[in-house]
């Protein structure tokens, strides 16, 4: 009877032990969907869904607003933009290029996330409602209601909400004409594997200052083109 009471107790400690390992932060592997609600001037074309894979504390995904692919690891605050402009003949603008960068305790020292005791589900997950503030050099503030999941995916944000230690499921991006919301709607656990998170080959390294320049070379060559006309 003993042996019995014993095995029964090392079974239920294992799985318990085995699903709170699964909810800790950075033990996630899969993809996450969102369902985008577009409001105001929607642009033509405008998706309606975006997916993020996730591999423990890295993601990859495509931004749509800045027109480059993301890698992120909040493990080393890392974040790598890359943007393919093999496919444009253009002498200084051709090439595949990255940017480099780290997340610092100052590039979210004017964010503020205020954790509310208000929850709901989203995706079959529990969330949490988060009040952010952020204040501009200027002093002015901008408001925001996100509500983000404490125990699943990366250990921090890099992009959408520095320095929060959560993973966003439901936020705006308000862009003066139009407002698009982003909602998780899907989690598909599997089918991400780690060299999905990894650099590709072929991408050369510019800093920020670099890559203006090379924006500044397609900027100049448009307006010339309009000028033309």
């Amino acid at each position: 009877m003993k042996k019995t009471i014993s095995a029964f107790f090392i079974m239920v400690v294992v799985s318990l032990f085995g699903f709170q390992s699964f909810a800790q932060q950075g033990q996630f592997r899969g993809i996450v969907k969102y369902a985008l609600t577009w409001e105001g001037e929607v642009p033509q074309g405008a998706p309606t869904s975006f997916e993020m894979k996730v591999y423990d504390n890295k993601t990859t995904y495509d931004d749509m607003f800045a027109g480059c692919k993301v890698i992120t690891n909040a493990e080393n605050k890392t974040t790598y933009s890359m943007f393919d402009f093999s496919q444009v003949p253009v002498e200084g603008v051709t090439g595949k290029w990255y940017i480099k960068s780290k997340l610092e305790d100052k590039d979210f020292a004017n964010i503020t996330y205020e954790p509310t005791s208000e929850t709901k589900e989203i995706a079959g997950r529990k969330v949490k409602k988060v009040n952010v503030t952020m204040k501009s050099d200027d002093g002015k503030e901008e408001k925001e209601v996100i509500w983000v999941s404490e125990d699943f995916g990366p250990t921090m944000d890099l992009r959408s909400y520095p320095g929060l230690k959560a993973m966003a499921f439901e936020f705006p991006v308000d862009l003066q004409k139009f407002k698009v919301t982003f909602k998780v709607s899907e989690i598909i656990e599997g089918k991400v594997k780690e060299a999905d998170l990894l650099l590709p080959v072929g991408f050369e390294e510019v800093t920020a200052e670099e890559f203006k320049e090379i924006i500044n070379i397609l900027v100049e060559l448009n307006k010339g083109a309009s000028d033309d006309i």
